[in-house]
This record gives C-alpha cells, sequence and structure tokens, in this order.
C-alpha cells in the first residue's frame, strides 16, 4: 500500500508519483540540511518503494536513519520523432 503522505515541495501525495517517470531529489539530513550540492534522479517506483519500505517524515521520503530525499520535480522527457 502507497503511503497518502504529501511531499513538501511538489506539494502532492506520494501514490501521486507516476511510476516511470523520473524525479529530481535533493538529499537531505534529519534537520533538512542539503546534503550534497548534485540533484539526485529516481524513478517514481523507486520512490513509492521507499516509502513503503523506510518510511516518510516531514514531507520527505526516507533512505536511511540519516539521509532523506526532498523530491523537488519530474525531470522533463523529451518526445521522440
Amino acid at each position: 500500500m502507497v503511503s497518502h503522505k504529501k511531499l513538501r515541495t511538489l506539494n502532492i501525495g506520494v501514490k501521486e508519483l507516476k511510476d516511470d517517470a523520473i524525479y529530481f531529489c535533493e538529499a537531505k539530513n534529519k534537520k533538512g540540511e542539503k546534503m550534497r550540492d548534485e540533484l539526485i534522479e529516481i524513478t517514481g517506483r523507486e520512490l513509492k518503494v521507499l516509502t513503503e519500505m523506510q518510511g516518510f517524515k516531514k514531507g520527505m521520503v526516507r533512505y536511511s536513519k540519516i539521509l532523506f530525499y526532498d523530491v523537488i520535480k519530474e525531470k522533463p522527457t523529451v518526445p521522440v520523432d
């Protein structure tokens, strides 16, 4: 069962993430401070699984005890001609 909780930055529910879409995430610590400058790319399906397995805190997907993913935006897709 996918969490009904809302993501902080995107302001949508976890269950509203598209499975095959790729999302940009910021890695943050428990205090919400950015851990690295680069954005992480992860699929919606993986984010949903992480939410089920690891949990959710303050609108962020828990990755480990000290690392959380703040989902920033969906990666734009390039149409194939």
